[in-house]
C-alpha cells in the first residue's frame, strides 16, 4: 500500500485529492517560474519533469485533474498496440521509464497493466525527484489569468495564489487553460466536409440493435435513449462527445472486496436498458485482469450521452455531471447484484466482486478522476487529420510517433424508425478506412496555437487534431510522450527568449532523442 510518510499531504476537504505542501522556504518567490504546467495528468508530470531536467524553474498546478489523471485512477490496462515490446511500440523516454517501473512492481521487464496505487506511487516518486512544487488547486474561475498582448503572464489560483510564468503548458483533459487564454478550439464532431474525412460526422458509425426496444410498455423512451435527430444527415457536424466513465478497480478477493452499495439518489429505472442488453448468459464480466492480480480494470458503466455539456460547463455544472456519472456507475453495479428483475445466476456472479479496499483509500475506494475521453481540441498551427493517419504521415517537426486504431466509445443511444435501439458513434471499426491506420507522427505545430492568439502556450493533450484523429491520439501513452516533448519545447522557448512558435523543432528533437525518446 501507499506510504505517505515521505510527503506532507493534507486531505482537501470535500474532495478526493491531495494537497502537497509547498516548502515555506519558497515564500513569495515561489510564485515566479519559468515554466508553469497546468494539469496533474501523467502528461503534466512528464512536461514538468522534462522542463526541470532542462534546468528550468517549474511549477505544476493540478487544475481540474486528480493527481496522476486516469492512469493513476483506474485505467490500469494501457491502450497500446498488441506488440510485445516497448521498442516496437516506440515507447522510449519517460514513457518507457513508466512502463519499466510498472514491470518492476510485478517482476517483469515492463508491464502495460498495473494497479492504480502503483501508478500513483510512480507519479509521486518522480515528482519528488524533480523537486517541482505542486499546487493542488484550480485557477480562479472568475479571474483565471492575466494576459498581456499575446502572452500569458500569470495564473490566479482559487486560494489567491498568483503564479507568474514565462511559458505555460496545458495538460488538462479539458483544455481549460487554453480556453481561458482565448485561443481557438473546437468541441464536438467535425463534419465529413470540413476536412474531407470519410469517417467524420454524425451517423457514420452506428449499429442497429433490432431486438432491443427503445420504449417501455407505457410507450415512454427508456432512460438514456433519445429520439432520432430529424435535422441531421449522415456526416454532419454535431455537439456529440463520446461517453465518459469511471474506470473502477474491482476484486474478487474476499479479503480485499467491498460489497457494492446502493448510492444516494439511486434510481433503478436508469437501468431498464440493461435488462434487455447487458445480462449475459455467461454471467457478470468484471473487466480486464491487472498484472496477474485478483483486481480488474472495469471499463464500463457509462451513462451514454449524459456528458455532452461537460466541457463548456462551469464548475458547479461539471460537478453535477461528474456526481451523476458516479451515482449511475455505482448504482448500476448495485442494480446488477440486487434487483429481483436480474436473473439470480447473474446476481450471484456479480456478488463475487466488489470495490478493492486496497485502492483509492482516501476517496471511498472510488477513482478520483472521471475518464474524460475527449473534450476541447486546439485549433493550432497544424491540424492532424484522418488522412495523416491513413498515410502514416511523417513531419520534419515530429515530436512523437503513435499507432492506435480510431477508437470511439458510444456517443448516444437513439430510437430507430421501427422503435428499435441504435447505438450511435461507436462502431468506427466497421467504417471504411478504419483498418488502414498506419504509424504516424505528430508535429510540434499541433501543440501550438496561432501566434496571433497566444505566443507562450503549449497544448500537448487537447492538441490540434480533428475529432477523428483524436479517436486515435487520445490514449494515455501518446499524452505521456507529448508531455515530455512539451516540457522541452517550453525550455527551449525560455532559453532562446522566443515565442513557442519560433522554437527550432530540430533542437527539441535532438534533446528528446538524447533522453531516449523514440520518434
Amino acid at each position: 500500500m501507499m506510504d505517505y510518510s515521505r510527503r506532507s499531504f493534507l486531505t482537501t476537504l470535500g474532495t478526493s485529492t491531495f494537497l502537497l505542501g509547498v516548502p515555506s522556504a519558497w515564500g513569495a518567490s515561489a510564485r515566479r517560474f519559468q515554466v508553469v504546467v497546468y494539469g496533474a495528468s501523467f502528461s503534466g508530470l512528464f512536461a514538468a519533469y522534462a522542463a526541470a531536467r532542462e534546468g528550468m524553474k517549474v511549477a505544476l498546478v493540478a487544475g481540474p485533474t486528480a493527481t496522476g489523471g486516469v492512469t493513476a485512477n483506474g485505467l490500469g490496462h494501457s491502450d497500446v498496440t498488441h506488440s510485445k515490446s516497448l521498442e516496437d511500440n516506440k515507447l522510449g523516454g519517460l514513457t518507457a521509464r513508466f512502463y519499466k517501473a510498472m514491470g518492476k512492481v510485478y517482476g517483469k521487464p515492463y508491464s502495460y497493466q498495473f494497479e492504480p496505487h502503483a501508478a500513483l506511487k510512480f507519479f509521486l516518486d518522480v515528482l519528488d525527484e524533480s523537486n517541482v512544487p505542486f499546487f493542488q488547486r484550480e485557477f480562479d474561475e472568475r479571474r483565471p489569468l492575466l494576459k498581456e498582448g499575446t502572452a500569458i503572464k500569470s495564473l490566479f489560483l482559487e486560494d489567491g495564489t498568483q503564479i507568474d510564468g514565462d511559458v505555460f503548458i496545458d495538460c488538462t483533459y479539458e483544455g481549460d487553460l487554453m480556453a481561458a487564454a482565448g485561443v481557438l478550439f473546437e468541441v464536438g464532431r467535425d463534419s465529413r466536409k470540413k476536412f474531407g474525412e470519410s469517417m467524420a460526422g454524425f451517423g457514420v458509425a452506428q449499429r442497429v440493435v433490432s431486438k432491443i426496444k427503445a420504449r417501455d410498455s407505457s410507450g415512454r423512451l427508456i432512460p438514456l435513449i433519445k429520439p432520432y435527430p430529424k435535422r441531421l444527415a449522415v456526416g454532419d457536424a454535431d455537439a456529440g462527445v463520446m461517453s465518459y466513465s469511471y474506470r473502477t478497480c474491482l476484486t474478487n478477493d474476499p479479503h480485499d472486496r467491498i460489497r457494492f452499495k446502493k448510492p444516494p439518489r439511486y434510481n433503478a429505472d436508469w437501468y431498464l436498458l440493461d435488462l434487455q442488453r447487458a445480462i449475459s448468459r455467461e454471467g457478470f464480466h468484471a473487466g480486464t485482469t491487472l498484472a496477474g492480480t485478483k483486481k480488474v480494470d472495469r471499463n464500463n458503466d457509462e451513462p451514454v450521452g449524459e456528458n455532452w455539456g461537460y466541457t463548456l460547463a462551469n464548475r458547479a455544472q461539471r460537478k453535477a455531471i461528474t456526481d451523476f456519472h458516479k451515482t449511475y456507475a455505482a448504482g448500476r453495479l448495485y442494480f446488477y447484484g440486487n434487483d429481483p428483475r436480474v436473473p439470480k445466476y447473474f446476481r450471484d456472479s456479480i456478488n463475487e466482486w466488489g470495490l478493492a479496499s486496497s485502492e483509492f483509500e482516501h476517496s471511498g475506494n472510488w477513482p478520483r478522476q472521471m475518464y474524460i475521453r475527449e473534450s476541447r481540441r486546439l485549433w493550432g498551427m497544424y491540424k492532424l487529420k484522418q488522412q495523416d493517419l491513413n498515410a502514416g504521415a511523417v513531419f520534419s517537426d515530429a515530436m512523437l510517433s503513435w499507432s492506435y486504431g480510431i477508437d470511439g466509445h458510444s456517443v448516444q443511444y437513439l430510437e430507430g424508425p421501427n422503435g428499435e435501439m441504435i447505438i450511435e458513434g461507436a462502431r468506427i471499426s466497421d467504417v471504411e478506412g478504419y483498418k488502414s491506420i498506419k504509424r504516424y507522427q505528430v508535429p510540434m505545430r499541433a501543440f501550438l496555437p496561432d501566434k496571433n492568439h497566444c505566443t507562450n502556450l503549449i497544448v500537448p493533450v487537447c492538441a490540434s487534431v480533428s475529432r477523428i484523429a483524436n479517436c486515435s491520439y487520445r490514449m494515455e501513452p501518446a499524452y505521456m510522450k507529448a508531455g515530455e516533448a512539451a516540457g522541452i519545447i517550453a525550455a527551449r522557448a525560455v532559453q532562446g527568449k522566443s515565442t513557442v512558435q519560433r522554437v527550432d523543432a530540430s533542437g527539441v528533437r535532438s534533446r528528446l532523442l538524447n533522453w531516449g525518446a523514440i520518434i
